[in-house]
Formats: C-alpha cells, structure tokens, sequence
C-alpha cells in the first residue's frame, strides 16, 4: 500500500506541472499518454507486427483526426485502413482479432481528445473534474474495499472490488466534487464565474455520483480485457499501479461523459 500512496503522489505532483504550464504542455504530453497505451493494449492484445503497425497507423490517424476537428474523416479513413490490412493479413491472424486491434486504437485517442476539449471549451477548471472523479473514484473504491469489502462486485472480471467499495466511491466522489466546486469559489476562481447556488452543488454532486458509476465502469472494461488477454497489469511503469492503461482506464471512460454533462447539464460555459 504504501508503495501505491508514493507513486499516486509523485504522479499527482508531475500532472499539475503539466496542466499548468499551459495547453501546448498538456496536448504533448496527452499524445504521449495515447501513444504509451496503445503500446501496452497493442502489445497485450496481439503478437503480430503487422497487426500492430495497423493499430498504430489507425491510432495516429484519430490523433490528427481530432485535433484538427476532421473526426468524421479519420473515422472514414481508419476504416479503409482496416480493410486494407484485413485482405493483407488474411490467412494470418483472425479477422475478429484486427477488429478488436482496430477499436482500441479507436477508443483511446477519441475518448482522449475530451481532455483538451473540455479545456478549450469550458476552462481549466473543469478539465480538472475528470480527473478528481476517476481517479477519486479508484482511490476512495481500494480503500474502501479494503477496510470495508465484504462482497465481491463482479468476481470474474475483477475479483478484488466490492460492493462496499463501489458505493463508497461514489458518495466519496459525489462530496468531492461539491467540496471542489466550493473550494474554487473560496479561492477566488469560481467555476463558470458565478458564486454557486443548491442547485449548482446538486447538479455538481450528481456528476460525481454518475461519472464515478461510469468510471467504475470503464475500470472493469479495462479488466475485463485483461482477463481475455491473460495479464495481470497493463505494464510496470507506475509501481503498485501497473501501466498508463491501468491508470488512466477511468479517465478515458468519462472523458466524454463529464465534458457533455458539464456542457448541457451544469450549463456552464
């Protein structure tokens, strides 16, 4: 455990270097973090050379895709990638197996990109609640799984979660997320510019509540995957974590659901 506590804190201190040095810093390194999990998935999920040059080429071409709004065409384009390597692998490897290559490489960058929409869009004041819920969420779930864990959530796809830890983390994130809205005000730098009211912390806990439900949710994906592929963890650069995949399963997950209630439900920006 304690191993875990001083990697989450030498990983905390690295990421507020990065998101306050500016959007560039932040764009470079959610490329890294893109491109280091497609290592790690690509890697787990085939041996195949081949087919992990088409899980890069179709990656990078989601990467570019969304950073200059052509998601539609690199969509279009990654498909007529796929096809291509489908008839050139054929006899080879199994065509559910590209498909499967295909759609992380897919899921990751897209996912991603919400990141820095959300920024752009909204402020860096929102872009932080991605991740206080996700990686609340894992925190408040192991403690509370460890010190409280009776009941086995889903013990096929991740047999050490519990139910005591699933409902602890979203009533942890729920107040976490009315406690951050708080602490901005106080701080001078209100979210959205206004003094909140009930209704901003109401809509701001639910957010934590729902977000950290769909963040336990792409956490057991992320397992459910690694069950299928045999491995344990992603990788080992995080030290009691496993790999960027492992850390950062959560955040893809919400990514795109924080951005769209914040931008049609909290009403903000």
């Amino acid at each position: 455990m304690l191993t875990r506590i001083i990697t989450s804190v030498v990983a905390l201190a690295v990421f507020f270097a990065v998101i306050f040095s500016g959007a560039v810093p932040l764009m470079i390194a959610i490329a890294i973090v893109i491109l280091a999990m497609l290592y790690e998935t690509l890697s787990a999920m085939t041996k195949s050379r081949a087919l992990k040059l088409c899980g890069y080429v179709s990656g990078i071409l989601m990467m570019a895709g969304t950073y200059f709004g052509m998601t539609e065409q690199a969509l279009a384009l990654t498909v007529l990638v796929t096809l291509f390597f489908l008839v050139f692998l054929h006899g080879k490897t199994d065509f559910k197996e590209v498909f499967a290559v295909v759609f992380m490489a897919v899921y990751i960058p897209l996912f991603m990109s919400y990141i820095p929409r959300l920024r752009m869009n909204l402020g860096l004041g929102y872009m932080a609640f991605i991740f206080i819920i996700a990686w609340g969420s894992d925190t408040f779930a192991y403690f509370c799984g460890t010190f409280f864990g009776k009941h086995k959530l889903i013990p096929k796809v991740s047999p050490k979660k519990t139910v005591e830890g699933s409902v602890g983390a979203l009533i942890s994130v729920m107040i976490l997320c009315m406690l951050y809205m708080f602490i901005m005000y106080k701080s001078g730098h209100p979210l959205g510019g206004v003094k909140p009211d009930m209704i901003s912390y109401i809509k701001t806990g639910a957010l934590g509540a729902v977000t950290a439900a769909v963040s336990q949710m792409g956490d057991l994906a992320a397992s459910a995957i690694k069950r299928d592929t045999g491995i344990k963890d992603y990788g080992k650069i995080f030290p009691g974590h496993g790999g960027f995949m492992d850390r950062f399963d959560s955040v893809i997950f919400i990514s795109p659901v924080v951005y769209y209630y914040c931008l049609h439900i909290l009403g903000i920006g």
